[in-house]
């Protein structure tokens, strides 16, 4: 992930990983069928941290509005670089594409699941949830122009709005 995140998907071929890990390319074959395996690996191990158990933790709280200041705590603190390097990859390898829709509605639902929980009525829960989730993308792309704990502070302003 952390060669993904500062280098990009080009740096993930097997020599480099190899490399970088100080292994063999055997020991890589022996654990994987080649980059694509790898890749797709990779791809749901990132899933699982930045999504499943996102959206367990969050399930965790009693409420659907504590749920949904849960899930938002959560989300902005997962790499906006790692996000954005995946969504850049995804605009041309259709892997990555697949996991990153697959990943999206996922998201999307629960969003949606949360609102209607909350008390809106579908279309109105859906239409938030697509909101919601353009914001977090939106937010994502201008990290970088903020001090970590300012960013912080915008987003809490943000979505407590909402």
């Amino acid at each position: 992930m952390r060669i993904l995140e500062t280098k990009g998907p080009a740096m993930l071929s097997i020599d480099t990983l190899a490399f970088r890990t100080g292994k063999t390319k055997g020991s890589f074959y022996h654990h994987f069928n080649g980059r694509e395996d790898y890749i797709a690996r990779l791809l749901e191990h990132y899933e699982k941290t930045a999504t499943s158990e996102v959206i367990q933790l969050s399930s965790d709280a009693v409420t659907p509005r504590a749920r949904l200041a849960a899930l938002t705590t959560l989300t902005f603190q997962l790499s906006s670089r790692l996000e954005l390097a995946i969504r850049a990859w995804a605009l041309y390898d259709p892997l990555v594409r697949r996991f990153q829709d697959r990943m999206d509605r996922r998201r999307l639902s629960y969003l949606e699941e949360l609102h209607t929980a909350g008390g809106m009525a579908p279309d109105a829960a859906r239409t938030r949830s697509y909101r919601d989730y353009a914001l977090f993308l939106g937010l994502q792309q201008l990290s970088h122009h903020h001090a970590e704990s300012e960013f912080r502070s915008l987003i809490k302003r943000l979505f407590t709005d909402i």
